[in-house]
């Protein structure tokens, strides 16, 4: 998974393993309207995965899950 800092500031995690993004424009226009195939964020990963500019880092499953924690209470 990768995280990608939105224009808003707020940190959105990516799944292209799996075309996902926790955002909420991939939640409507991909979704819910079927409008796109992808949003900004999941374009920001392709692009920087082409372009060899992610920056790596090795998470614990445990880190990951906070991490997804910290997402589930921001939105709610």
């Amino acid at each position: 998974s990768f995280q990608v800092l939105g224009s808003s500031g707020k940190l959105y995690t990516c799944y292209s393993s799996c075309h996902f993004c926790t955002c909420p424009a991939f939640g409507f226009s991909v979704l819910q309207k079927s409008e796109s195939l992808l949003c900004k964020h999941i374009l920001a990963v392709y692009l920087s995965q082409a372009m060899g500019a992610c920056q790596e880092l090795a998470v614990s499953e445990e880190q990951l899950t906070s991490i997804l924690l910290a997402e589930e209470e921001e939105e709610g």
